[in-house]
């Protein structure tokens, strides 16, 4: 069926520019062949990484240079370029079908229906097909077929002219690119090449505000490529398992109000035209009619966002919301204890998307941005390169521009950062944004590769260069205390916001079960909060760091959840990090007995219920606790707040 041309062309001529907005694409060697095949007699066209050298051969010799981006105009007017075909096959056989380009124009004229070439149409087409040559905003105001009563224009420049009147491009090699796209159109397997490596380039084929709309553009298009030729007859006809989504008639003219007005196909089966059912995109029927869509178009889908309907490659990104900015570079640090992990995760909040990894001595650059590894594909050993933690995190965000993306790095000091990051330091500044000030060429070309497929994949034009973008966030933590800590350099620390978490034992969440410890005096009862401060006081007597000190969170609930897990936690975790990392240059006896000189002899009397404090500490103990006789009624009436004993 021919459909109306001044319909279809004000499909584009009404498009915003940023739908002419065409990506930067690279052909390859394969793509730079398959072209080859556009050659003709009067036209070679050599084609480079970028652009194509088009020569004209005929009385002179004339060449110019075309963006990659001509080509792409066949993806974007497809569904014109292949009426405009039809249009042209018919003018063809009414040509060959006469003897002179005079009774060519005298059909044309008189709107002779009795040719071979013309009662094949059905009436419609015939309407639509002399419409074009008598009404000049029937073909878009675009030239005139005449010239005078003895000949008419080329049909190559008749129909580029009406193809170039409904795309913004300006008169400048205009007609190369005409000429181009028809012969384009002409090749399926040239068509369907580049549909499958560029269709992501355009940023969408339609666009509406209305989803009945989008249906006529889509299922006109689906008819114009013989797609809806195997509807079957029988009414009401059904799409799968959507039902009456057809209506056929035999006039172009539906008499239902449930069915667009504009007929979408004819059948020449059974001599019907085909209309479509208002409202198919509605909530209810939405995802089931995307889907039958993609079946009978391959690489293109059907998306709904603020408020419009599209059809697009189903390559590219279907943002849902703005780009993301405020990305940013910050190291939380403090005693252990204080909560840095979980204040990193509680950062990252459920609308951010988290990535994590652990940095340990042994961690290299490699690990942290992924190298080749060996792989066994088909019995045979390849190479492969996998990602590290921060190219996943790096193509995530670069393929969800409107999602906050977070790398969390614990222990960010434990290895050598600034070897880890490698030349990545260089990204670590930031613009206002968020996004990085400087770049960087990688110099590991397989890690480019890899981003560069998965953005190739996703729609995404391929990288030379490496950023942080806007919307990716990387948070650490930090333990000066470790005794596997290396020094972060000044320059690295620069390009870094630091958050100190102080040792606060009257946050949320901080565990408050009593503990009953065996001292010379007796056993004394108190909680874990006055217990950890009775300690860390002694601690700073003694001049021990702050970030060496027990924060509220040192022991977790867990390990302090009944007396039994309590007092397994103190002797298997709290008493060795104090004997072993915190008082071997200060002298245990300031927390522990000097009756005890091994930390085996001090396990096993702990174990046997025996005291193992320092006197000093004993009676700190007893200043905030209670004596186990009286601790049971004492608690009881307490009202859960600690009372700081110690300053």
């Amino acid at each position: 069926m021919l459909s109306e041309l001044k319909m279809v062309g004000e499909w584009f001529q009404n498009e915003p520019s940023e739908a002419w907005d065409f990506k930067e694409i690279v052909f390859d060697t394969k793509t730079k062949n398959k072209l080859s095949d556009l050659n003709q007699p009067n036209r070679t066209i050599t084609v480079l990484d970028h652009s194509a050298k088009v020569e004209l051969i005929g009385r002179s010799k004339n060449s110019c240079y075309i963006p990659g981006q001509y080509f792409v105009y066949a993806l974007k007017l497809r569904p014109l370029l292949t009426l405009l075909k039809s249009y042209e096959r018919v003018l063809i056989a009414l040509s060959n079908e006469v003897k002179s380009k005079r009774d060519v124009i005298k059909v044309l004229s008189s709107k002779d229906r009795k040719s071979v070439a013309i009662s094949k149409l059905d009436c419609y087409s015939q309407e639509r097909f002399f419409e074009i040559f008598g009404n000049d905003s029937a073909r878009l105001n675009a030239k005139e077929f005449y010239k005078d009563n003895d000949s008419h224009r080329t049909f190559s420049d008749f129909f580029s002219s009406i193809l170039l009147a409904a795309i913004p491009v300006p008169n400048a090699s205009s007609g190369t690119l005409a000429d181009l796209l028809l012969s384009i159109s002409e090749y399926e397997e040239i068509f369907l090449h580049i549909q499958k490596y560029y269709n992501d380039a355009i940023p969408w084929l339609f666009r509406t505000d209305d989803g009945d709309e989008l249906m006529l553009r889509v299922m006109s298009t689906l008819g114009w490529d013989g797609k809806l030729d195997e509807l079957q007859e029988n009414e009401p006809v059904s799409w799968g398992d959507i039902a009456d989504v057809f209506l056929l008639r035999p006039t172009p003219e539906p008499s239902n109000d449930n069915y667009i007005s504009t007929p979408v196909h004819y059948l020449e089966s059974c001599n019907k035209y085909v209309f479509v059912r208002k409202g198919l995109l509605g909530l209810n029927m939405f995802d089931t009619v995307s889907a039958k869509i993609a079946e009978l178009w391959p690489g293109m889908c059907v998306r709904r966002r603020g408020g419009k309907y599209y059809v697009e490659s189903d390559k590219r990104d279907c943002m849902k919301g703005p780009p993301i900015t405020g990305g940013t570079n910050s190291i939380f640090y403090g005693a252990p204890g204080t909560g840095k992990s979980y204040k990193v995760h509680q950062v990252c909040s459920y609308e951010t998307d988290k990535f994590v990894t652990v940095f340990h001595p042994d961690t290299q650059h490699s690990d942290f941005v992924g190298s080749l590894k060996p792989v066994t594909e088909s019995g045979c050993v390849v190479y492969r390169f996998r990602a590290g933690p921060f190219t996943d995190a790096l193509v995530h965000a670069l393929i969800n521009p409107d999602r906050k993306v977070t790398l969390v790095i614990e222990e960010i000091n434990r290895a050598s950062a600034a070897a880890v990051f490698g030349e990545l330091f260089q990204l670590l500044d930031r613009n206002p944004d968020g996004g990085s000030t400087y770049s960087i060429r990688t110099a590991d070309p397989d890690m480019l590769g890899y981003i560069n497929h998965l953005l190739k994949d996703k729609g995404f034009p391929s990288l030379e260069v490496l950023r942080i973008p806007a919307n990716l966030s990387l948070l650490a933590t930090m333990n000066s205390s470790d005794q596997a800590v290396m020094p972060l350099d000044t320059a690295f620390k620069r390009r870094w916001r630091f958050e100190y978490l102080p040792i606060d034992f009257s946050v949320e969440g901080v565990p408050q079960i009593a503990l009953t410890l065996a001292t010379t005096s007796g056993e004394v009862t108190l909680t874990w909060p006055k217990f950890a401060k009775c300690i860390n006081a002694a601690l700073v007597e003694c001049d021990v760091a702050e970030d060496r000190l027990l924060g509220p969170f040192f022991l977790s609930a867990k390990e302090l959840e009944d007396q039994r897990a309590a007092m397994s936690a103190l002797e298997g975790k709290l008493f060795i990090y104090l004997w072993d990392d915190v008082l071997r240059h200060h002298g245990h006896e300031r927390i522990f007995s000097n009756v005890y000189k091994t930390y085996g002899a001090l396990s096993a009397a702990f174990k046997e219920g025996k005291p193992v404090f320092s006197l000093h500490i004993e009676e700190a103990l007893a200043k905030v606790g209670e004596r186990a006789d009286s601790a049971a009624e004492s608690l009881a009436s307490d009202s859960g707040t600690d009372q700081d004993a110690v300053d």
